[in-house]
């Protein structure tokens, strides 16, 4: 088409806009053309107000995912949460079942006490030694008895800021105060691996093999905690004394937990 042709034409358009403005609202002509009018943009409206609905539509499923993304990020890190803490309350309930284990005994006592965790076992294997936490920091001091599981395990041999080192029955440096059972006499024990001994004990003393030997504290705070069991009863070249040998009924590596009674 023609420059001159589409001028004509906008100026037809122009000319019969002015016409209708001029034209009463109520002119045949005006009503006609109105009508043909909205035939002709019926379908355009339609389909644009379609897509204008589509469109929101989209913005609101978009919004909506958008609020899901976000959602399912929360619930996952929820998850992740809660993962973590039954994590810990797994943990918190094994290191309850061995504080049982170990502490699950009844004793009746004046003397102070601590509880305490073997941090360090002896490396050569014959337990002669291990290391515990708390030290000058919590009272602790050279001396202390240690027991775990209702038996005594040793004697704190040297005492760190917060550590302490304590000898074991099984060490010939532990020496203890000591009974038998279903006996009052006092005699010492004194450490060895894989077996004690208990010392002093007279010719005419009963010491019947399988009888139980206990700690006996002189000032009578601590409890009478079992040593071991009498294993073995034979003469010495010493006339006055039998060779009585006992073996410990709890070794270190069988407990994590403590109790470490206080020197007054």
């Amino acid at each position: 088409m023609s420059l001159v042709s589409r001028n004509s034409i906008t100026l037809l358009f122009l000319i019969t806009g002015l016409i209708l403005l001029l034209l009463p609202a109520s002119s045949p002509p005006l009503r006609f053309l109105t009508q043909v009018s909205y035939f002709i943009l019926a379908p355009v409206i339609k389909v644009q107000r379609e897509v204008e609905e589509e469109v929101e539509k989209s913005i609101i499923l978009i919004e909506n995912f958008q609020d899901n993304l976000r959602l399912i990020t929360k619930l996952r890190k929820l998850e992740e949460r809660n993962a973590v803490l039954k994590h810990k309350v797994e943990s918190y309930k094994t290191l309850i079942r061995r504080l049982e284990k170990d502490l699950d005994f009844f004793f009746q006592s004046e003397a102070r006490y601590i509880v305490s965790k073997i941090i360090f076992y002896d490396p050569s294997g014959n337990d002669r030694f291990f290391i515990i936490r708390g030290g000058m920091d919590k009272g602790i001091t050279k001396g202390s008895l240690v027991v775990s599981r209702g038996a005594v395990l040793g004697v704190v041999g040297e005492v760190y800021l917060t550590t302490s080192k304590v000898i074991t029955l099984f060490n010939d440096r532990c020496s203890l105060s000591a009974k038998i059972e279903s006996a009052d006499k006092i005699y010492i024990y004194k450490g060895g691996f894989p077996e004690g001994k208990l010392l002093y004990v007279d010719i005419e003393d009963p010491v019947p093999v399988g009888r139980k030997v206990y700690y006996k504290d002189l000032t009578l705070r601590v409890p009478e905690f079992p040593i071991g069991a009498i294993t073995k009863v034979s003469f010495q070249n010493n006339p006055f004394f039998k060779d009585v040998r006992v073996k410990p009924i709890l070794s270190p590596r069988e407990v994590e937990f403590v109790v470490v009674f206080l020197e007054e």
